[in-house]
């Protein structure tokens, strides 16, 4: 019998089969987020990655990128997944939320070298999943004492996933190669993940946005209200906590915590300590500050670094003086303030604010509200070009001075408040980021804008013994630098606008037109991304949008009863050649509404807090067939040449309201607007 030419005995074909099945296996699986090294310590590091398949998980690594002689055990792996059953190695805490089929990878590399740097790959058992590329690395600490330059990044309020935020990581990274350095750490004060905290922004905001520098570079991190929307630090749970380890037994210096909500590690001779600004208690005698008295009694570094969200000083988007709607704030400074001057600390580094400050070398200014007069120990400028270098003795002595800065200026939308706070010689409200350059007695700081500009320049040297003293009357504090904004504004998905609009300029050029086509969503949560692309079978209408007042084109007819909100969108071209300072948004509403330019909150009223499932505090409004204008002075930040989208939600203030509008179109104002379009219709500090 003569056989067809495709018949394979069946071993044969059962071994071909299995070949294929691993072909198929290496092509399909894929890292979803990092690989990224957490928790370094002098001999250990763990390695996390994400992928969304059965994986046997291992990493190759050694001291030469063409030579990776060595590797972890896949047993020595954990494997987390959504549930305890099935996807996870037992008796590891479940992800508290991810995409279906996730397993996120945790290593921890033991017996390494220190201050070494290694070259790693990622593997699924014996298929490399990276590729060979040298940008995949890692450096474990020194050993405790070790005297050595360190090159800190500092961020906060970033996780916008806007164009601002992308800006601001690229002048880091821009810098590093025209200087030819090296980042030694990554500090994050807060707020990685607006608005909510979701796994979805964490994805989209933080693990996206910084990938190429997370894969080599630990972040060591503070909680930020934001994440605590999400995640609970009492349990450690929620994704800031899954996306997070952090050493709680003093595996890499200091005092064990015992929690990841707090915590403290040793870089060289440096001490860092990250705060829980947020959910912990801030109490003088509460388990956070008692753990701190400890940490602070114990440590023998030559500097001391703290960081948390909330800042002690500020008169950004909220106020350090403001006890009812900033208590966090008042708090920090009240109770946890002298314990870290009593231990010698030398910067606190916070965010909340959106706003870049730079304090004087102060001390003891625990008052509320803050006062400079014999809280101030210089009052120079701390540039060593201009007045000259801030200077303390060497050592850690108590209160001898402390440098707050607030960099709350990563990407989310800034503001201020009418004055300076008395004890910051610098304010920059430009959006970017603080490089510290320690090196010996001296740490150097620049704010680096998102230009790749250097914005504020200082010094702080520690050495031999000098002798200070409060002065009675410092200078005033230093003047806004920066464009001030027409607009208060506070954070929603990258800050918010709560204006109630101005009439319509008299003069105006379209850019979109009345009555044009949009996308619509009625009933549904839009899901992340919802404001920045029209995927995802959304229907189309034309605007106006809304029910039962004879004013709508798109009759909304299942909404009264059954659903609060409506959800719109549609791309827009520019040439570049308009000028975005006069683009305004002309709307008719009913009840409240937000809108987004690419993804970021430009603009919202009758809209309390929050967005979308979670928005409060929406009051009626009756547009009575009215249009009002809404400046949108983020679009010179937020908009390019070519594609662009616009979205906006509005929301009835009940769910049996009687009626529902929202009709907008986009403009630039070649006339006059009213004048009240810059007037708030409260105090928008406030961060919900």
């Amino acid at each position: 019998m003569i056989r067809p030419a495709c018949f394979l005995p069946a071993a044969a074909f059962a071994v071909l089969s299995s070949f294929a099945s691993a072909q198929e296996a290496a092509k399909t699986i894929a890292i979803t987020r990092g690989p990224y090294p957490q928790a370094a310590a002098p001999d250990s590091i763990h390695m996390v990655w994400r992928v969304r398949q059965k994986t046997q998980p291992v990493v190759h690594y050694g001291t030469s990128p063409q030579k990776l002689d060595q590797q972890t055990q896949e047993k020595a792996a954990k494997i987390r997944g959504l549930s305890l059953e099935g996807d996870s190695t037992p008796g590891s805490a479940p992800l508290h939320s991810a995409p279906p089929e996730t397993r996120q990878c945790e290593v921890k590399i033991n017996g390494l070298e220190p201050d070494t740097k290694y070259y790693y790959a990622i593997y699924d058992g014996e298929t490399r999943l990276t590729p060979a590329d040298e940008s995949y690395f890692f450096r474990t600490l020194p050993l405790p004492g070790t005297a050595r330059p360190l090159l800190m990044w500092v961020v906060g309020d970033s996780g916008t996933g806007n164009k601002v935020q992308a800006k601001v990581h690229t002048a880091m990274r821009d810098w590093l190669v025209k200087e030819q350095r090296a980042l030694d750490l990554y500090i994050h004060v807060g707020d990685m993940a607006y608005s909510k905290g979701l796994d979805t922004e964490f994805q989209g905001y933080f693990f996206q946005v910084y990938q190429d520098t997370l894969r080599n570079t630990v972040c060591w991190p503070a909680i930020g209200n934001h994440e605590g929307k999400t995640s609970t630090s009492a349990t450690g749970t929620g994704p800031y906590y899954d996306s997070y380890i952090t050493p709680t037994a003093g595996e890499s210096g200091g005092v064990p915590s015992g929690t990841e909500q707090y915590y403290a590690f040793n870089i060289g001779r440096v001490h860092f300590i990250s705060l829980n600004s947020f959910d912990a208690p801030r109490s003088a005698d509460g388990a956070m500050a008692q753990w701190l008295k400890a940490d602070l009694e114990k440590t023998k570094q030559d500097w001391i670094i703290a960081f948390f969200h909330h800042p002690p000083y500020t008169k950004g988007s909220h106020d350090s003086d403001d006890r009812k709607k900033d208590k966090e704030l008042v708090e920090m400074r009240e109770n946890i303030m002298p314990i870290l001057e009593a231990g010698g600390v030398d910067l606190v580094l916070a965010g909340h604010s959106h706003v870049y400050e730079r304090s004087y070398l102060i001390d003891g200014a625990y008052a509320t509200p803050t006062t400079a007069e014999n809280a101030v120990l210089d009052d120079g400028d701390g540039d060593p070009m201009g007045d000259g270098p801030y200077k303390k003795s060497a050592g850690l002595l108590p209160h001898q001075g402390t440098l707050s800065i607030v960099a709350g200026h990563g990407g989310a939308t800034m503001g201020r408040k009418k004055n300076p706070s008395p004890v910051m010689r610098t304010t920059i409200l430009e959006f970017g980021s603080l490089l510290l350059d320690l090196n010996g007695d001296t740490v150097t700081g620049h704010m680096l804008n998102k230009d790749g500009a250097i914005r504020d320049t200082f010094q702080l040297i520690k050495r031999g013994t000098v002798e200070l003293t409060a002065i009675a009357k410092p200078k005033p504090p230093g003047p806004f630098i920066g464009s001030i904004l027409p607009l208060p504004t506070i954070p929603g998905i990258g800050g918010r606008n709560e204006i109630r609009g101005s009439e319509m300029p008299k003069i105006f050029t379209t850019v979109i037109p009345k009555g044009s086509e949009w996308q619509y969503l009625g009933g549904k949560d839009p899901g992340a991304g919802w404001s920045t692309s029209l995927e995802g079978g959304w229907k189309t209408g034309k605007a106006g949008f809304g029910y039962e007042d004879d004013d709508d084109v798109t009759i909304i007819t299942d909404m009264k009863g059954n659903y609060k909100f409506l959800c719109i969108r549609r791309s827009f071209e520019l040439t570049g050649k308009e000028d975005l300072s006069k683009l305004g948004l002309a709307i008719s509403y009913d009840d409240g509404f937000i809108c987004y330019l690419n993804g970021t909150e430009v603009a919202r009223a009758n809209v309390k807090s929050g967005s979308l499932q979670s928005a409060k505090g929406v009051e009626p409004h009756e547009t009575n067939g009215k249009f009002r204008f809404f400046p949108l002075p983020q679009a010179k930040e937020l908009l390019k040449p070519g594609k662009n989208m616009i979205a906006l939600e509005i929301h009835n203030d009940d769910l049996g309201s009687s009626d529902l509008t929202l009709d907008p179109y986009l403009v630039l104002a070649d006339g006059e607007a009213d004048a009240e379009s810059g007037k708030p219709d409260k105090d928008p500090s406030s961060d919900d």
